[in-house]
């Protein structure tokens, strides 16, 4: 009896591991060379056709698991109401002419984590007349319009049928026209895009309205031609962009006539073949921070600039500040290659907590203040590894880094030698060591650059502070502040007085001498800023909130 449970324990536990596996209500599971689909936790069918067994899943309020990868020899869908498709991050390739995936008139539809080679789509996903619709973690290679996300499939598509979309950490690569593109798309949210030589925009909105962009990371998108890295066309309006970095495209950011009310937060902009930021008869359409390099500006219409300098880059001293843990990078007095980088409360201005960021052609090192070391990956590949120190003599790929912006200020700190993110591991104790993760985008890997002196001398006047307190005479208030911080210092403190008010990038957003009591700061965007006020021979260095 004892052999027969054995036996029949090991044939359960062989069974988990194959192929056949029944994981899920509804999927679809390889058998061999054919393919199993499945729906209400009963084996319907086996078919030679991957496309075909996707299909005969398909119905309203489902939710379907896609197992395996390979060709696709038909369309995905339509795609019926309510239904989410999740695709485990399998490779798919199409084998015909047709739209890829497609859904039409519905709502709820909702992808997940699929990669697509498509060289025979113009349309690899086409969504018409179609509203809560969510695209996640989708990769395209090919094709022509990687999404086209559309109110109907019409000619003139501007009746506003499609309503609240959300795509997210979606990769667009090799396509022949747009990367994502909307047609009269109300209620939107789009970040984490990433397009690569894109035959025309990166991102392309159209007659689209009342949404939000986070990230979009451009390479090559129309290179030579008229396209940008991002594009609002057609009357766009009340539309809020994070961040855009913009390479080698045709242009950068390109805003058209008739659009209103469209503000993008921060951009870099590299060596685009046209104009770098064209903002063309549009009214109240800004960018408020950032740079371009190697081309120009084009403004036009009322209430519209781009306060953006020629020249991009980070070098300088900050505080590196985790945004999952609130503690910032400390060198902890530790000056042996090899030390554990620590963390420490934000509330230090010791010059531990100090870091100076050195380009070293494309990359970056990272030097400590008050130790000398710089920060070293260590050669660890292991998640979790202790982040490193070592001399600033060494020039070793373990020693530099790249700065990725991921969401406004805020950025990802990634090594040359290792691959590895700087992480703060969701350590919260002064003292707890710095670790290196994977790639991540978790808010412990997100790191924030405040902008501080690089003198230890300057620590003895100078004071950081969330408060409206009385420090060396100064007072500096009402923090949050909405239009105008007011700074009040006694008499013999009025002469030669400087006011340098920094992003969290370190670029220097508002710059004034002499000021009578008050700076305008109701044209910033929201977010924390440092204030450095200058008296004579006197720093003070503040921490504030615009809302």
């Amino acid at each position: 009896m004892k052999k027969l449970l054995l036996s029949a324990l090991l044939v359960s536990f062989v069974a988990m591991f194959t192929n056949d596996v029944k994981a899920y209500t509804n999927e679809v599971r390889a058998s061999g060379s054919s393919y199993i689909w499945r729906t209400d936790n009963v084996d319907r069918g086996t078919v030679s056709d991957l496309a075909t067994a996707i299909n005969n899943t398909l119905a309203a309020n489902r939710e379907i698991h896609v197992l395996v990868g390979g060709y696709l020899s038909a369309t995905i869908g339509r795609l019926p109401i309510n239904v989410k498709m999740y695709f485990h991050g399998n490779t798919f390739t199409t084998t015909h002419s047709g739209i890829a995936v497609h859904a039409k008139n519905v709502s709820g539809v909702k992808v997940y984590d699929m990669k697509l080679n498509a060289p025979n789509n113009f349309y690899v996903f086409r969504f018409s007349g179609v509203s809560n619709a969510v695209l996640s973690g989708i990769s395209i290679n090919g094709g022509g319009i990687g999404m086209r996300i559309e109110s109907s499939d019409a000619k003139d598509p501007w009746n506003f049928t499609f309503t609240d979309l959300t795509v997210q950490n979606c990769t667009y690569e090799n396509t022949s026209s747009h990367g994502l593109e909307t047609y009269s798309v109300d209620r939107f949210n789009i970040t984490g895009i990433v397009a690569r030589n894109t035959g025309e925009c990166g991102v392309c909105l159209n007659s689209s309205r009342n949404g939000t962009v986070g990230t979009v990371d451009a390479y090559r998108c129309c290179k030579g031609g008229g396209y940008a890295g991002l594009r609002l066309c057609n009357t766009c309006y009340n539309v809020t962009s994070s961040y855009l970095k913009a390479t080698e495209c045709g242009r950068g950011y390109f805003v058209l006539s008739g659009s209103y009310n469209c503000h993008l937060n921060n951009c870099e902009i590299y060596n685009c073949s046209d104009v770098g930021i064209w903002l063309e008869n549009v009214t109240n359409c800004t960018v408020k921070a950032g740079c371009v390099v190697g081309n120009f500006t084009r403004i036009s219409g009322s209430g519209s600039y781009a306060n953006v300098s020629t020249s991009c880059g980070i070098n300088g001293v900050y505080k590196l500040q985790n945004r999952g843990t609130g503690l910032v990078l400390d060198g902890y007095g530790r000056t042996a290659n090899g030390s554990v980088c620590a963390q420490y409360s934000n509330g230090t201005t010791h010059p531990n907590a100090k870091w100076e960021v050195i380009a070293l052609g494309s990359y970056y090192q990272i030097k400590n203040v008050g130790t000398g070391l710089v920060l070293d990956g260590y050669g660890r590949t292991a998640n979790g590894s202790d982040l490193a120190m070592y001399s600033s003599s060494t020039t070793h790929v373990n020693s530099q880094w790249t700065f990725e912006n991921y969401d406004g200020n805020y950025y990802r700190i990634k090594n040359r030698g290792t691959g590895l993110y700087i992480d703060g591991m969701g350590r919260t104790a002064n003292g707890d060591a710095c670790g290196q993760y994977a790639n991540t985008t978790h808010v412990n890997a997100q790191w924030i650059l405040v902008p501080t002196t690089k003198s230890a001398l300057l620590d003895e006047n100078q004071n950081l502070s969330d408060g409206a307190e009385d420090l060396n005479g100064i007072e500096i208030y009402p923090n949050p502040v909405q239009n105008e911080l007011n700074i009040n210092w006694s008499s013999d403190k009025k002469q030669n007085t400087q006011v340098s008010i920094f992003n969290g990038t370190g670029k220097c957003v508002i710059e004034k001498a002499d000021i009578s009591g008050s700076v305008d700061v109701s044209q910033l965007n929201s977010g924390v800023y440092i204030i450095k006020v200058t008296c004579g021979n006197e720093i003070v260095v503040r921490k504030f909130i615009k809302e």
